[in-house]
């Protein structure tokens, strides 16, 4: 006869679950930036780390011309590196690829001769 029932394993294995899950530390969310149409709204895609550590993303609309940006966030400080105006693509929507030429590709939604751009885009060197 097994010395442990199927229930007692299920409740040791919930009190280690919660002891672990007390004893790690606090998870914490922080705002980087929040977006203001000017310089972007609505982020479409995933962030990408680059090479030089840097994040680099899309929004699918705003900027100077409301078609959507190309931007990075330094320090905690988000630039926006290129505003699409139509002729270049217009809804940036899918996340960047940094190639290992330090460029970024990406695809645009509409805008361009076709109504699809595929885009490269050269990071901004660091200071």
């Amino acid at each position: 006869m097994e010395k442990y029932g199927l229930l007692t394993k299920v409740c040791i294995c919930f009190v280690i679950i919660g002891a672990m899950a007390i004893t790690s530390a606090a998870q914490t969310f922080t705002n980087l930036s929040t977006f203001n149409y000017t310089d972007g709204s609505s982020p479409n895609g995933a962030l990408v780390q680059a090479t030089d550590g840097n994040l680099y993303g899309t929004t699918w609309v705003g900027g100077a011309n409301g078609y959507g940006t190309f931007f990075v966030i330094a320090s905690g400080t988000v630039t926006t590196l290129h505003s699409f105006d139509s002729s270049d693509g217009a809804y940036p929507n899918a996340s960047l690829v940094q190639a290992s030429n330090g460029n970024f590709y990406g695809t645009t939604y509409g805008g361009g001769a076709n109504s699809r751009v595929r885009f490269s885009k050269s990071p901004r060197r660091a200071r």
